[in-house]
């Protein structure tokens, strides 16, 4: 059975790397869970407030209309709260885009981040320097990203996107692997990053980092199923602004 890799921030020693990743799946883990909450909280509200025959501001977001839209689809009194959808291709291509046009961490700004996706953003009740945002792929798979912002420093911060298996059973990567790792990687190339790969122990290969500038992404990746253990999709993304740039 294989193991999912987790990446790390930087190029540190092995064992501050395996602490960072750890911690970077306690992050991840954390948003994935509210996330879901906030997402099916928000949609719920703009239910209630349909069947009360509140109608919607006329200053809401385009990223929140989408929510109270998907919401309008109900009709039922009893239908449960629509958690927004998006493919895994246009995620992917919304997060490259993303990365394309990023100098500094105001470029993942909470305003930045919900224009680039297309989605509500939800902050952080006791921080406001910390906000995600993510979506439903299918039953199994969902996307998410959460920032983080240097609390002295706006232009510092970290971007972290993940491919979420909500099952925790090792499903098979296909549906979130239209954009795989190689895509990804001619993409980045593309937009002007440099490329390097990161060994482990036993010269295993364990991310892949790109850099360009004072923006540094790591991609972590694994096999897309057992089947095709051999092409590699993307799991999770860790961007570091290291220093304010231009």
């Amino acid at each position: 059975m294989q193991s999912k890799v987790i990446a790390s921030s930087s190029l540190p020693v092995p064992g501050a790397a395996q602490v960072k990743r750890s911690r970077i799946k306690i992050v991840r883990k954390f948003f994935s869970t509210a996330l879901l909450t906030f997402l099916a909280a928000s949609s719920s509200q703009a239910f209630d407030s349909l069947t009360h025959e509140k109608k919607p501001s006329n200053t809401s977001s385009p990223a929140t209309s989408v929510v109270t839209n998907k919401s309008m689809e109900n009709t039922h009194p009893n239908a449960a709260p629509v958690i927004p959808q998006m493919t895994a291709e246009e995620a992917s291509r919304r997060m490259l885009d993303l990365l394309g046009n990023i100098k500094t961490a105001e470029g993942f700004s909470a305003k930045n981040l919900e224009a680039a996706m297309g989605l509500k953003v939800y902050l952080d009740d006791k921080n406001p320097r910390k906000y995600g945002v993510g979506a439903k792929i299918t039953d199994t798979w969902f996307f998410n990203i959460s920032v983080i912002l240097n609390k002295d420093d706006s232009k510092r911060g970290r971007l972290i996107f993940s491919f979420d298996d909500q099952t925790h059973s090792a499903a098979d990567m296909t549906p979130v692997c239209q954009v795989d790792f190689d895509a990804y990687s001619k993409r980045l190339t593309e937009l002007g990053f440099q490329s390097e790969p990161y060994y482990g122990e036993h010269n295993r290969l364990v991310f892949w980092n790109f850099s360009r500038d004072n923006i540094h992404l790591q991609i972590s990746f694994q096999g897309e199923s057992m089947a095709k253990v051999q092409h590699n999709c993307v799991s999770m993304l860790v961007v570091d602004v290291v220093h304010g740039g231009s």
